[in-house]
């Protein structure tokens, strides 16, 4: 999908009310809210058994119909192998990668529902996570079993582009998902486009990318990595921290660290302006099918305006550091 519309994909549901299980009423002001902000082109949103805790038509009648939606499958991934399930499109259990493929298959469905609703191509993506097995010795059979869930999937029709979004691998220093390695996940992606044509890209997420790697380098290099491959689509921005609400290296979608212009303070954010920056520099923005943010609101006593500042610093950040504003959106 050629992305011809400006502005950002956010990650808005780990700022909502409903995130913390507050009231509904809070959760409307949010959306109203989030809905005023310009350079919005739409929404990544988990794909559970509906896209919002308050059902699809709550969230498909609160946002402005022209927005765009990104699912992911990374919630019911991880929600699935909380119990200490080895689920996963990369799981050698058979069982438990063929549950993975069943899911993949619901979001499928999903997809073709929201996109008949709308009578337009509002999902424009759906994000594959790999998910080998917990601790996984053998990358090369994980890596077999993730092509042959791809292979399953990619002979479906489907109503949007597939993006396999790179996650923190388990050979990284600290791992958090552990999931296959870039290289691994790129040899899946080109065995399967060379049976099925161009049929799946990469997506990096900054704040994955620094914690496998324990730096702030590795995102910039495996943007590198993916371009070198020809697989480069998409980049998200969620953070990490060193310390303090946000953990020490952990996945929790820190927002970005304080910048001229900005609202919410994150002393302890590792993602910076320059971060997106370098990355922008390295994979325009008008060369991406789409860029955005996943930011997180830690404390459920925090108001909707501060939930607000959250997504608004973080669409000035990309703005910004991708060169289509020269000063931050008040």
């Amino acid at each position: 999908m050629e992305n011809t519309t400006p502005g950002f994909i956010i990650g808005a549901y780990p700022c909502a009310p409903s995130f913390h299980q507050l009231e509904r009423e809070k959760e409307v002001q949010f959306w109203d809210r989030l809905a005023e902000l310009p350079l919005i082109r739409g929404l990544e949103q988990p794909c559970l058994d509906e896209l919002h805790p308050y059902g699809d038509d709550f969230l498909l009648k609160q946002i402005p119909s022209h927005w765009q939606l990104v699912l992911t499958a990374v919630m019911g991934t991880m929600q699935r192998r909380g119990s200490g399930r080895d689920f996963g499109l990369a799981a050698r259990n058979e069982e438990e990668r063929q549950a993975a493929v069943d899911y993949i298959r619901s979001i499928h469905d999903k997809v073709k529902r929201t996109n008949d609703r709308a009578g337009r191509q509002q999902v424009v993506a759906l994000e594959l996570q790999s998910a080998p097995n917990r601790q996984e010795k053998d990358s090369a059979a994980a890596r077999q079993a993730f092509i042959a869930s791809l292979e399953d999937i990619a002979g479906w029709h489907w109503e949007c582009d597939l993006v396999i979004e790179h996650c923190d691998a388990l050979t990284g220093p600290m791992p958090r998902k552990g999931f296959l390695t870039l290289e691994d996940e790129i040899i899946a992606a080109q065995a399967i486009n060379r049976h099925f044509g161009d049929t799946l890209t990469l997506a990096i997420n900054w704040g994955r990318s620094a914690i496998e790697g324990h730096n702030d380098l590795l995102p910039l290099q495996q943007v590198k990595q993916c371009q070198q491959a020809g697989l480069l689509s998409a980049l998200m921005f969620s953070g990490t921290a060193s310390h303090g609400a946000y953990g020490e290296w952990e996945d929790t979608h820190a927002p970005f660290a304080s910048f001229d212009g900005s609202h919410y303070v994150c002393h302890e954010s590792l993602m910076t302006l320059d971060s997106a920056r370098q990355l922008f520099n390295q994979a325009p923005l008008a060369e991406l099918n789409y860029a955005g943010i996943k930011l997180l609101s830690t404390s459920a006593q925090e108001s909707i305006e501060q939930r607000i500042a959250i997504i608004k610093d973080g669409i000035n950040a990309l703005a910004l550091s991708s060169g289509l504003i020269t000063t931050p959106i008040r």
